[in-house]
């Protein structure tokens, strides 16, 4: 069986407008952060990219931060070097880097998150729509999310696997059964400065 990995930033303590963090991140998320108007919005951004930074440290020889990725038109982030492949999520206090070998999209939900559908399925048919990138302008509407498959009008369409962080909810979509790991990384180590 293959394997996801899925590091973890609580970003409930991150002050994303201090200078050092900013230092820390590439140049386009950092414009990026300061967009946003709401400190917890900044937080969450914040967080995505250390959590993928820490990710990259752990799994990746010859990395040197700050992490080099773009985003394809259609808002899905690749790394510049093609592999290992990558999805970003955050949600609540939790901002998270999905990273495998597989091409893999992840989601991450409250538990307690008001919504029309059950927390369980959206976080399983989101994670799929960053799997294949449609996002949710996809065709979301025809998806159905078992516990550990997805199916497109029925039809098996891609491998679930979850796990529980907190008070959320996490779901990683690959074209294979992988395993999930998640590794929960302090972002006030000695592995962010």
């Amino acid at each position: 069986m293959r394997e996801i990995f899925v590091y973890a930033v609580d970003v409930s303590l991150l002050d994303a407008d201090d200078a050092r963090w900013l230092r820390a991140v590439s140049d386009a998320r950092a414009r990026h952060i300061r967009e946003y108007r709401r400190a917890s919005d900044r937080r969450r951004s914040l967080g995505a990219e250390l959590a993928l930074d820490a990710a990259l440290k752990a799994l990746v020889p010859d990395y040197a931060p700050p992490p080099k990725y773009r985003y394809l038109k259609n808002g899905k982030p690749e790394l510049l070097s093609g592999a290992p492949r990558i999805s970003l999520a955050h949600a609540g206090d939790f901002a998270i880097c999905a990273i495998s070998d597989l091409p893999v999209g992840v989601d991450i939900e409250e538990k307690d998150r008001r919504s029309p559908m059950p927390v369980r399925e959206w976080v399983g048919i989101e994670s799929y729509l960053k799997l294949t990138g449609e996002g949710l302008s996809g065709s979301f509407r025809t998806l159905c999310a078992g516990e550990d498959e997805i199916f497109l009008l029925g039809r098996h369409a891609a491998h679930l696997a979850r796990a529980e962080l907190g008070s959320c909810l996490i779901c990683a979509a690959s074209d294979e059964p992988a395993r999930l790991t998640v590794v929960e990384v302090c972002a006030f180590s000695e592995k962010f400065s």
